[in-house]
Parts: C-alpha cells; structure tokens; sequence
C-alpha cells in the first residue's frame, strides 16, 4: 500500500498531466478502495469520475427541449409586442400630424400641446360631424 506522501505526489503529477498509464491506474485504484487518508478524501470522487471514463451527466431532455419552447415563445411575443408598440407610436405620430398647428385658448392662455388638446378637438369634430349629420337628416329631398 502506498503512502499519503507518495500519493499526494502522484496527484500533484498527475494534476500537471506529467503521470504515465500506470500511474494514474494506482490513483484510481487507490481511490477506489477503503483506506483512503482524510486529508486526501476531497479527491476521491474526481478520481472515480476518471476511474469510470469520465462520464458525462445528461440533462433530463425534456426539459432541455421545454426551456427552448418557453425561449422562443418568449421572444416571439417580445417581437409582437415591439411590433404592436412601434405601430401605436406611428399612428399616434400620424395623428398629430394632422392636428398640428392646432390650439385651444382657455382663460386667456393658448395652449398649443397636441397631447394636451386632442381629446378637446376630436370632441369638437364630432359634435360637428353630429351636427352636420342632423341637418342632413332634416333636409327634404325633392322627388321627382
């Protein structure tokens, strides 16, 4: 049986990568066996892990395959909302496009901040469209 010295010097090669075959078969088999030294305990499950051909852990599959659905549901309502947001502020845009230039005088003061205004003048072009449309309604159209 080897001693903690001699195996605290072959884990030290063996971590510099200057062991043989040979070696780090007595790592593992020393590793693997009951009388390993306290000292050299954390080491343990590295060397049964190199022991066993360095397995690889597999993430459950599907729930590697779930996440990927929920990223990309993810981002495709992130697209849509974008989407959705930039054509109100083009419309909004639009709007006051065609206000500009519009004001309303309250008190003596002019106010000409379309945000502000707005739902003043659209208020008012539809009590104008209502008025128009009553008086259309009263006309007697001649027959003949």
């Amino acid at each position: 049986m080897m001693k903690e010295k001699e195996i605290q010097q072959l884990i030290e090669r063996f971590l510099e990568g200057e062991t043989t075959n040979a070696e780090e078969q007595m790592l593992y088999d020393y590793f693997n066996g009951r009388d390993v030294a306290d000292s050299l305990e954390p080491y343990r499950e590295m060397f049964r892990w190199y022991a066993d051909r360095m397995p690889e852990q597999k993430a459950n599959p599907k729930k590697r395959t779930y996440a990927k659905w929920l990223a990309m549901a993810a981002s495709m309502l992130l697209l849509v909302g974008i989407g959705f947001g930039y054509r109100y502020y083009q419309e909004q845009q639009e709007l006051y496009a065609i206000y500009e230039g519009s004001y309303i005088i309250r008190d003596g003061v002019k106010n000409t901040d379309i945000k502000q205004i707005l739902p003043e003048l659209q208020a008012t072009e539809q009590e104008v469209a209502n008025a128009l449309k009553q008086q259309n309604n009263n006309q007697v159209i001649p027959t003949i």
